[in-house]
């Protein structure tokens, strides 16, 4: 179920992040979850805007399935994509390093992250399991 969809660039994060938290909490998610789950997205939206060109795309949706629901918020932007030494890096990058934890932050704060890169742009899909209630309160 489709949710939100967006353009944005640098004049309108604060107002795509507060429709993604809209979007969330409308889905049933709430407290620490949420908190994390648009951090997550939020750190995607800077990257797309400092990296990818200074604008992108935003999608929000609900799948639902039989082991329950998740929201999923896909971000596109055309910039150059991300080198594969950066997707690769696990650990936390040093304090004086002058980048790269919003990877490493996204991949912490939700359930699921897939990157989809190359020279003709970035697209990220970032997922949340939805809580057992909100799918519970949809089917009846």
């Amino acid at each position: 179920m489709g949710l939100l969809k967006v353009d944005f660039d640098e004049s309108c994060l604060v107002r795509t992040r507060h429709a993604v938290l809209a979007c969330a909490r409308a889905q049933g998610v709430t407290g620490e979850r949420l908190g994390d789950f648009l951090s997550a997205v939020n750190e995607c939206l800077v990257n797309a805007v400092e990296h990818g060109g200074g604008r992108g795309r935003l999608r929000l949706w609900r799948e639902d399935g039989p082991e329950g629901g998740r929201l999923v918020c896909e971000i596109a932007d055309d910039g150059d994509g991300i080198p594969v030494e950066v997707l690769k890096r696990e650990s936390l990058p040093a304090a004086s390093a002058p980048g790269g934890r919003g990877i490493w932050l996204m991949r912490r704060l939700s359930d699921e992250v897939v990157f989809l890169t190359g020279p003709a742009g970035t697209t990220v899909r970032i997922a949340l399991k939805l809580p057992a209630q909100a799918g519970a309160a949809r089917t009846r």
